[in-house]
């Protein structure tokens, strides 16, 4: 590599790059004094089409700052967007926080699954905050809750998908009245993941599954 020989950034290709090649430096920076008529996109081909033939312009550098300042506004707006999501939902980044699967991870795992299976979540979230009282009465309540669904649909063999409106309302119950009695509504909490649950669940819901169908 010789002397003087500075490395330079790759250019970010787009649709617009090969387009603009053919165009002289003059057409491009009418193109940056027009950028109002012009899509993003074509005002970065434009720019770095400059840049590679390393001609200096004002209007390329004052463009620049402005994507640059665009660009962190909008980093600092889909942050706080991020962190109002999560205030709403009582989530922290606090290493201190427990670890809890989130309500919608339970309700989830209610509707696809049983309401027992949603039930084992809400307990694990009771022992991680120290919380044992409710351990019986949520037991009980998913075991016999899922019991009477299996009950009523079998006795009623109605058609569609009403066993998933059985176990998003048992899930409901869960979130919205167990979580909020027993761990309190507005508690903030990190979420954990929901990979793990959800591989025990599908490993034991396979036989229940193969039965249906093959017995």
């Amino acid at each position: 590599m010789g002397v003087g020989t500075h490395l330079r950034k790759p250019m970010n290709n787009n649709r617009f790059t090969n387009k603009f090649q053919h165009k002289t430096d003059s057409e491009l920076e009418c193109i940056l004094e027009n950028k109002e008529k012009y899509n993003p996109e074509a005002i970065t081909a434009t720019i770095d089409i400059l840049k590679e033939r390393n001609v200096k312009s004002e209007s390329v550098e004052a463009i620049e700052d402005d994507i640059k300042v665009a660009k962190e506004k909008k980093e600092i707006t889909q942050a706080k967007i991020i962190e109002e999501e999560k205030k709403k939902r009582f989530i922290t980044d606090d290493p201190n926080a427990p670890e809890l699967h989130s309500k919608r991870v339970i309700l989830v795992f209610s509707m696809l699954f049983s309401t027992i299976f949603g039930a084992v979540l809400l307990m694990y979230n009771m022992k991680q905050t120290e919380n044992k009282k409710g351990h019986l009465q949520v037991l009980t309540f998913g075991i016999v809750y899922a019991a009477l669904s299996i009950f009523i649909l079998n006795l009623l063999n109605p058609q569609g998908n009403i066993a998933f409106i059985f176990n998003i309302a048992g899930g409901g119950i869960l979130t919205e009245y167990f979580w909020n009695k027993f761990i309190g509504k507005d508690f903030l909490h990190r979420k954990r993941s929901w990979i793990k649950p959800a591989i025990i669940s599908v490993i034991i819901t396979i036989p229940f599954v193969l039965v249906l169908i093959y017995g």
